[in-house]
């Protein structure tokens, strides 16, 4: 178990969405953008994760085993920019904590158990640059483990 660890990336940049209420119904939903996004990073979690571990079944980090995750963004400078800026601060939307939320979402249930086995979060939003595509890097490692159950 110690030292499981796997990476993968996701076309795209998007942070998790707020509920949204249907007057007429009186009840709350999840936008469907946000399901699309979360199952896009399931679906590749898991295709890097067979890959990685291919005897593997079931879960890569079962219950109360501490997780830790980093998530690297890249977006692109908007073309609005003037020729002469090569890059800036990504101090734009999504929150990096919106970011977290939507892959630990996205992987609950399917590569731990549940995301509260999350001990670690790392969200990078790199300066936006000209000339590259947005994507996500995301690695998924064991997180904090007391030294003396190392050694076992």
């Amino acid at each position: 178990m110690i030292g499981r660890r796997f990476a993968f990336t996701v076309p795209f940049v998007a942070g998790k969405q707020r509920h949204r209420l249907d007057r007429r119904h009186a009840r709350m939903y999840t936008p469907n953008e946000t399901i699309r996004n979360e199952a896009a990073i399931r679906d590749a979690a898991l295709g890097a994760m067979r890959e990685a571990y291919p005897k593997l079944e079931g879960l890569l980090f079962p219950f109360r085993v501490p997780v830790a995750v980093r998530i690297d963004v890249y977006e692109p400078l908007p073309v609005s920019r003037p020729k002469r800026v090569t890059s800036e601060p990504n101090t734009f939307k999504p929150d990096a904590d919106n970011i977290a939320k939507l892959v630990m979402d996205g992987m609950n249930g399917a590569v731990w158990g549940d995301d509260s086995q999350v001990a670690e979060v790392h969200v990078v939003k790199w300066p936006r640059r000209r000339g590259i595509e947005p994507h996500m890097d995301i690695q998924v490692y064991r997180g904090w483990a007391d030294p003396a159950e190392e050694k076992k």
